[in-house]
């Protein structure tokens, strides 16, 4: 895959907020509307979240999910070129008051969120606003198989100022980071080795518990986050109320955990309801 990078070099140099981001995003998009990649997955995802839709429904939001992906990797490599561009391409933030909450107390907290809109751009806005309140934001991976395309994944994102963590690194180490008050971030819709069955968008699937388990560990809040696009390199970002998982006073530490993962993939379904083109449907969610 040294041939993908290489070329994704080559654009990287080439793609900014004009001209030149419009002519990566019209080659990106015409490069998935020729592969068509994984086609058949998103039309079965779609078919699962939305019992009811029209193959023609369908075929319009495919379109609309290609669009958004090209857009997303042009931004991506156009923000390479300078990271604080971020903050201007973040209009408008909803719920800012939580995050504000955290840096003044300087208090820990897991940020669920998933493979959604530009979730790079959202990584690369929110480690850099923490560095200005002398805090951190930590992203748990897990590595790609490619070494070329991990190793170009891995450094755009320290050079936008996350810190990366293997998702194989012990409970303890990450619920001590929780506890000195470290901002953890989660993509949490994915398929996971160690999972929970639980309902997802009308259709049960695999379920991570590790942001119930991390945060019942650290004794942080969970708080679902997303970023919204209105147009190329103009972005809202939302942060929803923090949730906690239940006392132990009141349910075992098991069934603490399951009522924690069903309220994550609760969060996680009303961000992508609310937006469904933005979501990463090429994923097969429901194996």
């Amino acid at each position: 895959m040294k041939s993908v990078v290489n070329l994704i070099k080559i654009c990287e140099k080439i793609s900014n907020t004009g001209l030149g981001g419009k002519c990566i995003d019209k080659f990106f998009l015409g490069l998935l509307k020729i592969i068509k990649p994984r086609a058949k997955i998103i039309d079965k995802n779609l078919k699962i979240a939305f019992p009811e839709s029209s193959e023609e429904w369908r075929l319009s939001m495919r379109k609309n999910i290609y669009e958004n992906l090209a857009w997303t990797m042009s931004e991506i490599l156009a923000l390479q070129k300078n990271p604080e561009q971020a903050f201007d391409w973040i209009k408008n933030i909803e719920g800012e008051n939580y995050i504000n909450e955290l840096f003044e107390q300087k208090r820990g907290a897991i940020f669920l969120t998933g493979h959604f809109g530009n979730w790079e751009l959202l990584g690369s806005w929110y480690a850099q606003n923490a560095k200005k309140h002398n805090s951190n934001l930590y992203i748990v991976f897990q590595e790609i198989h490619d070494h070329d395309v991990w190793e170009y994944v891995k450094n755009i994102r320290e050079k936008n100022s996350m810190i990366l963590l293997p998702k194989e690194m012990s409970a303890m180490e990450f619920a001590r980071l929780l506890r000195n008050g470290a901002h953890i971030a989660i993509l949490n819709d994915v398929s996971w080795s160690r999972k929970l069955i639980l309902p997802f968008m009308g259709k049960d699937c695999t379920v991570s518990p590790g942001p119930a388990v991390l945060a019942m560990l650290g004794g942080v809040p969970i708080i679902p986050s997303c970023i919204n696009r209105n147009a190329p390199f103009s972005h809202d970002v939302k942060f929803y109320e923090p949730f906690y998982v239940p006392d132990k006073k009141f349910l075992n530490q098991e069934e603490r955990i399951k009522n924690t993962a069903l309220k994550c993939n609760q969060a996680l379904e009303k961000i992508i309801y609310n937006r469904p083109e933005l979501w990463f449907w090429l994923h097969n969610r429901w194996k």
